[in-house]
């Protein structure tokens, strides 16, 4: 296969001064399974990115009966640094892609996915304790993190992502799908199936709470969740799941399309996309388009193949 490289990377004309993760900082997300907050954008960008979000939310955003504020639903949720230059921009940030780089211990990344993180206002959206592990057959596991970048602040007022620290040493544990209730609307629908481990990890929870223009990163096996947003404002981020590019499926069923994000890739088992030239016209959608096919598909598949988590653990019951 032929070499994919990054060649180059133009971030809005802003001067970016060089700095260098203190290995203190990389030994604590080896310790704890997470490191916050990642401080990569200034003042002029936290305003760019911010609105550049308020602009997508304006066009593609839809309300519902009962809710009139905009809401991105369906696939537009997805994959936004496909669409739009300013988000694949934003996923490449030099300060952003240092810090993964020194974290993951190779100037050579891949995006396998990046999805809208919108919590509602007074809504009751939230996310069980969880591993993202669970839901990609990737490895290995210490080479993927993922990165939550705020769009708005985060905290636990309106429902900022919480760690078990240490928990990414217990290796990968088994998941089992929880139904939604009016009182706990769980977006994966999917936990760990150990409750009772979650209950004995109780005093090792973190929240992370992190302004508009930081960022969390926290490693793949990293048990967390999310409570239900209580403010009057909604609560944004966007989630990136960053990989080396050495890393490989253990259940390939369906050749994944991937971003390159820095180095180059020279692998078999990703096809790389292409890098969109602008924002949401008819090329960078169909981008989009392609991307979000591919990546259905593989859910479809995974599904039929009994290869999610829950469908694992109930046939172990069974």
């Amino acid at each position: 296969m032929r070499k994919v490289t990054l060649l180059s990377f133009v971030t809005r004309n802003i001067h970016i001064k060089k700095k260098t993760m203190h290995s203190d900082a990389r030994e604590s997300f080896r310790e704890n399974g997470f490191l916050f907050p990642v401080q990569f954008l200034n003042e002029e960008e936290k305003i760019f990115y911010e609105n550049k979000y308020n602009e997508y939310a304006k066009i593609y955003g839809s309300s519902v009966k009962g809710d009139e504020t905009c809401r991105i639903r369906g696939n537009k949720i997805f994959r936004l640094h496909i669409a739009a230059k300013w988000a694949a921009d934003l996923v490449r940030h030099p300060l952003l892609i240092q810090t993964v780089s020194q974290i993951l211990d190779t100037p050579n990344l891949l995006i396998w996915s990046s999805d809208l993180a919108v919590k509602p206002a007074n809504s009751t959206q939230c996310f069980g304790w969880h591993q993202d592990e669970a839901y990609a057959h990737l490895g290995p596991e210490d080479k993927l993190l993922t990165a939550w970048i705020a769009f708005s602040d985060s905290n636990s007022n309106n429902g900022c992502v919480s760690f078990i620290r240490g928990s990414h040493k217990l290796g990968q544990l088994a998941h089992k799908s929880q139904a939604r209730t009016p009182e706990q609307n769980l977006v994966l629908g999917q936990v760990v199936a150990d409750q009772h481990l979650i209950e004995d990890l109780a005093e090792d929870v973190i929240n992370c709470e992190i302004k508009v223009g930081e960022a969390s990163l926290h490693a793949w096996r990293t048990i967390h969740s999310s409570k239900p947003n209580q403010s009057d404002k909604d609560r944004i981020g966007l989630a990136v799941r960053y990989m080396a590019a050495d890393v490989i499926p253990s259940q390939s069923v369906v050749k994944e399309l991937v971003t390159l994000a820095s180095g180059h890739y020279s692998g078999e088992h990703f096809e790389i996309e292409d890098v969109p030239k602008g924002n949401y016209g008819k090329a960078e959608w169909a981008l989009h388009k392609k991307s979000m096919e591919r990546e259905w598909e593989r859910r479809k598949k995974s599904k039929e193949l009994g290869l999610l988590p829950s469908h694992q653990y109930e046939t172990k019951k069974s």
